[in-house]
């Protein structure tokens, strides 16, 4: 939505984040600057849910981080089982977190 924060996954390799009616932040995230990966899926859901309750209203896969959903299993099956993949390729996957 116009003016939302999301979360965008992809090891600061893209930069598919800058426009004027969006803002990302990097994922894992402190203070706006990426952080690295995280050490398992439970730290991913912990951040995730951080996010989340501070605004963020989508998680962004980018290409370089698709990976991700297979890697962190359990982060991959919190996402899909309590919110909605409005957009699934082989270079993107965006998860709507608004429930």
């Amino acid at each position: 939505p116009y003016g939302a924060t999301y979360i965008l996954v992809d090891e600061v390799q893209t930069r598919l984040a800058a426009d004027a009616e969006h803002r990302a932040l990097p994922f894992l995230e402190r203070n706006g600057q990426y952080w690295g990966l995280p050490a398992d899926s439970q730290e991913a859901i912990r951040e995730i849910e951080r996010m989340r309750q501070s605004g963020c209203t989508h998680i962004a896969f980018a290409w370089p981080a698709i990976w991700w959903l297979d890697y962190y299993r359990d982060m991959a099956e919190y996402l899909r089982t309590r919110n909605r993949c409005v957009l699934e390729s082989g270079h993107l996957s965006i998860f709507d977190l608004r429930g």
